[in-house]
């Protein structure tokens, strides 16, 4: 990934995941960043996004790759990172909204030598409400409480792909690991094994929020519990994959258990622990179960493709 010219400092890749509405309001407050560098959106997407010319005239500013077929997420994320121009190339999921000052926090950030520099994941919630359903609240916090403020500043060993950012040389150094497909866990390990810095800072901030209904979020944990241990897999062999397989399935109420203690040590939402406590065990289940089949087969199956239909939601690994 060498020198373009007119690089701009900073570009953001945008995948849609939940469906045009989330595209736009992300969109919308990237458009609205305070103090922002100059920047480009790259919003990858494949024959699932209707209306690409009507969301063009709509946000200039915005290039929208359009790749043929269904792809999935790491396939559409790899290639726009792949014509990223910025010195700093960052990551962003339509259901993860940016705070107004997101831009001008992640250019400062990367004044450092750090390779990747990822931030917070808040609850957000749907627009003029400040309430959630249980199930919502029961992913974002499987999903992301791990990455819920306050949290220090300082080197990471895991950084979510819904708010982070890399040094576009960084990323050249491990471009076979991600030139078909992006899995920001394959990329941040390879980083961290060539001794770059990963380093999280609390005051860039993303505020998710996605509608759920049990079947969706059911499909999904599944989906992407399978996905993630497939990635796991490679070169291990069948008898360590049926260890892990095993232990997968003592996971439910860890995760669940997990989610409560980052609520507890932060001292924020608790009330939720109670509230969301089926719900925590069903889309950990669900995800179990994916992780489990992931294992014994090797395979992310037929689910390869997230399925993201308008207001469906969708998920992503519970370990990130």
């Amino acid at each position: 990934m060498n020198a373009v010219p007119d690089e701009p400092p900073l570009s953001i890749v945008i995948i849609m995941f939940v469906g045009p509405d989330a595209l736009v309001r992300c969109l919308e407050a990237l458009d609205a960043q305070a103090d922002a560098p100059r920047f480009e959106m790259l919003v990858p997407c494949d024959d699932r996004l209707k209306g690409r010319d009507a969301l063009q005239r709509r946000f200039p500013r915005a290039t929208l790759l359009a790749l043929p077929g269904v792809r999935t997420p790491a396939e559409l994320r790899a290639h726009a990172v792949s014509r990223a121009r910025g010195r700093v190339v960052g990551l962003l999921e339509d259901h993860c909204v940016p705070d107004a000052d997101w831009c001008a926090r992640v250019i400062s950030a990367h004044d450092s030598g750090h390779a990747a520099v990822g931030g917070a994941v808040e609850k957000g919630f749907p627009a003029g409400a400040t309430r959630d359903s249980a199930l919502n609240w029961a992913v974002y916090l499987t999903d992301y409480s791990r990455y819920m403020n306050p949290l220090p500043e300082g080197p990471a060993r895991s950084l979510t792909d819904c708010n982070v950012t890399y040094k576009r040389a960084a990323l050249g150094e491990v471009a076979e690991q991600w030139h078909t497909e992006f899995h920001e866990n394959v990329v941040n390990g390879r980083l961290h094994a060539l001794g770059r810095t990963l380093w999280f800072d609390p005051r860039i901030v993303v505020r998710e929020h996605r509608p759920l209904t049990p079947s969706s979020a059911a499909r999904d944990r599944y989906a992407f519990g399978r996905l993630f241990a497939s990635t796991r897999v490679e070169g291990v062999p069948l008898s360590r994959r049926l260890v892990w397989a095993g232990a997968s399935v003592l996971m439910p109420p860890v995760l669940a258990a997990r989610a409560a203690a980052n609520l507890l040590r932060r001292r924020r939402h608790r009330e939720q622990i109670v509230r969301c406590g089926p719900a925590l065990l069903f889309v950990a289940s669900a995800w179990m179960l994916g992780e489990l089949v992931g294992y014994v087969t090797g395979s992310a199956g037929t689910l390869r493709a997230r399925p993201a239909p308008a207001g469906a939601g969708s998920a992503h690994a519970t370990h990130r």
